[in-house]
């Protein structure tokens, strides 16, 4: 079946005003994806239509976005979408945080799970730490986040991460502080003594719900100590 005049304006007919589940959004959208035939077209097309969803003002439409790119084309995503995505961080689209997170975790991280031009994608994603928008800072913590686990298993990864924190834990954003804490705690699950040292460096910049997040997957006993050493450290910066 071939495209309908306007795809956009058959999906936004489809998800209607009213709130949707999640589930029911992603159904809707993949038999609006199977009936509009968009399998048939190059992956280009489909890219263009999912970023053309996430410049739409609605919650739905946005997550409609997401789930284009991740259900359907995240085999196709490359280090040169990046550039695109960063446009739409520029122009405010992706500022509600519930659809940057989820961008961020579903289609970066989607991105950077593909071992081929991994690389490529990390440095890109490590220069957002300087980002104007606060909303695509936070996205690159969190889309390292979906590989901090496996640590120094992947080349570079614990290197990106610990460079983009430490550009942003200067941050008094909230997004930056929680987004740090984020990856640090999913680091710590593979690499703890690179982030014990990270803490213990930093300690005095990060705010308290980022060193409680940060500490979280660490032993009890260094968690104890480190959360003592970030008080002394905030105490003695005020």
């Amino acid at each position: 079946m071939g495209l309908v005049r306007d795809p956009i304006a058959d999906l936004r007919r489809r998800l209607g005003r009213r709130s949707r589940p999640h589930a029911r959004i992603r159904a809707i959208v993949r038999a609006w994806w199977s009936e509009q035939g968009f399998d048939e077209h190059p992956a280009a097309v489909g890219k263009r239509v999912a970023l053309v969803l996430l410049e739409r003002p609605t919650a739905q439409e946005k997550l409609a976005g997401v789930l284009v790119l991740h259900d359907f084309l995240g085999d196709q995503l490359r280090a040169a979408d990046l550039a695109g995505f960063a446009r739409l961080y520029a122009a405010g689209h992706l500022a509600e945080s519930v659809i940057n997170d989820a961008f961020a975790t579903r289609v970066l991280g989607r991105l950077l799970s593909r071992e081929v031009g991994r690389g490529e994608v990390l440095r890109a994603l490590s220069a957002w730490r300087d980002a104007p928008a606060c909303e695509q800072r936070r996205a690159a913590c969190l889309a390292l986040a979906t590989l901090a686990p496996l640590g120094d298993s992947l080349s570079g990864v614990t290197d990106a991460i610990l460079l983009v924190c430490a550009t942003l834990v200067w941050s008094i954003e909230d997004d930056d502080q929680t987004a740090v804490g984020t990856v640090l705690r999913e680091l710590s699950r593979a690499e703890p003594v690179c982030v014990e040292a990270f803490i213990r460096r930093y300690a005095r910049l990060m705010s308290r719900a980022c060193a409680r997040m940060a500490v979280a997957k660490l032993s009890s006993p260094v968690r104890t100590e480190l959360l003592a050493h970030h008080r002394r450290a905030t105490t003695l910066r005020r």
